[in-house]
């Protein structure tokens, strides 16, 4: 009887947190009812021109090779916007109320995910219920939902490849490894950092010696892969399986003048405006090798600069464009707060799983390592580091669930994190003060 009224609890608390994910992003986005702008609107054209037979493109004319749509983020995003406005029209509403779901589903697979991870932990299930709240109630992540932006497709694939992950961890079945290869071949569609991510994925079955389930995942990579690769082969005449975007961050990352942030120069602009996606692409890698070559220590200064702001507290979400008064202030103050939270838990957590010498937890651990290495030598942008929030969260709720069982010793295990992340935002706030003074200024003043 106890147990039952445990497993009754526990549902409750999910269903709870579940429903408040989707109905936090609902209220949010029919408040606001945020217009497309900049990249939104670009993936809504994009969107419109698929339904219409124009294709993938930003505009319904002109030369296909100096169209911008291929330099976006995708085209897992546009087409699923696409297919929204394929069965429901050009609706806004019907994006929200999708990408609503999409954050409940989220918490959902951060919840099972959890379960799988910490199976050999008795607090397992409270861990998983924090995972699955901390994640619904980011206002971040609120926020973006009711955007016209690849975030939300994303933190729901990345979540569900963590779930697949880890299933097939447990399971070691074929279809599992298949399941796992679209899963993530997908989640590369919708924004191609988590590439990083596909060779952890690939290494386990090879380490377990189950080569048939390796062949597996990669076929799956490749049927994911093959229809845009195609697509993009007969257009451009070039093999791009994930578009041409990424090639051009790594010259719009790295140049004299460089921020270590996503804004091209003057000449960059002009380069990209005028030229082929192909001559783009060239040129972008080449000035991204002579860079590094020529410059190393500028190179490994702006990497610096870039892990700095990845990981600053004093880079909040809020300062968009539909937003202003108190109500944009409240805003960027619970995100700085609740960033500021998440990685201060989030690193006691990792500090304090590494002595667990678990496999499971060591896998989670070497995802969260190579999550952002691909954004530290290109560019960095506040919502570029959302991609890492999923295998934060699991920490974070690992680290707070260690509460119960070690109440004395909690607090002062918080000081190292504490004074880490601290210490960097400082750091962040020095080398930048007249930046936020005078984002600040243009904003509150």
């Amino acid at each position: 009887m106890d147990k039952f009224k445990s497993f009754v609890l526990e549902k409750k608390w999910l269903f709870i947190i579940l429903f408040a994910a989707f109905a936090l992003s609902i209220f949010y986005s029919f408040y606001y009812q945020i217009k497309p702008r900049v990249d939104a609107r670009a993936y809504d054209q994009i969107a419109q021109n698929i339904v219409a037979g124009n294709g993938f493109r930003d505009n319904s004319g002109g030369d296909i090779d100096l169209n911008s749509a291929i330099n976006r983020a995708g085209p897992a995003y546009e087409y699923f916007l696409a297919g929204i406005y394929r069965i429901f029209g050009h609706s806004y509403p019907a994006v929200w109320i999708i990408q609503a779901l999409l954050r409940a589903l989220s918490a959902l697979f951060l919840y099972l995910a959890a379960l799988l991870i910490f199976d050999g932990s008795e607090n397992k299930k409270k861990i998983a219920l924090w995972a699955a709240a901390i994640f619904a109630f980011f206002p971040d992540l609120v926020e973006i939902s009711a955007m016209l932006m690849t975030e939300t497709l994303y933190l729901f694939m990345i979540s569900l490849v963590l779930y697949v992950f880890f299933l097939y961890f447990v399971k070691l079945k074929g279809h599992i490894a298949f399941l796992l290869g679209i899963a993530a071949g997908l989640a590369v569609l919708t924004r191609p950092p988590v590439l990083l991510l596909l060779p952890i994925m690939l290494f386990y079955p090879v380490f377990k010696r189950k080569f048939l389930h390796a062949g597996l995942f990669l076929i799956a990579l490749i049927l994911v892969f093959l229809p845009w690769t195609v697509r993009n082969y007969k257009v451009y005449n070039e093999i791009m399986p994930f578009g041409a975007g990424g090639s051009m961050i790594f010259w719009i990352g790295n140049y004299h003048g460089s921020t270590g942030e996503q804004i091209p120069s003057a000449e960059q602009g002009a380069f990209y405006a005028s030229h082929t996606v192909k001559e783009s692409n060239d040129e972008s890698i080449s000035r991204f090798k002579s860079f590094v070559l020529n410059y190393p220590g500028e190179f490994a200064k702006l990497t610096l600069i870039r892990i700095n702001k990845y990981f600053s507290v004093l880079r909040p979400m809020g300062f968009w464009f539909y937003n202003s008064g108190w109500k944009q202030i409240l805003f960027v103050l619970s995100s700085a707060i609740y960033s500021l939270l998440l990685f201060v838990l989030s690193f006691g957590g990792i500090l304090r799983s590494i002595k667990l010498k678990n496999m499971n937890v060591n896998y989670l651990l070497l995802f969260t390592l190579f999550t952002p290495l691909l954004i530290f030598i290109t560019v960095v942008e506040t919502r570029y580091r959302f991609q890492i929030y999923p295998f934060l969260t699991l920490f974070a709720a690992y680290y707070i669930s260690l509460f119960e069982f070690d109440k004395r010793s909690w607090f002062k295990n918080l000081l190292v994190p504490s004074a880490v992340v601290l210490s960097n935002g400082i750091v962040d706030g020095l080398l930048n003060f007249n930046v936020f003074k005078d984002k600040i200024f243009s904003h509150f003043g």
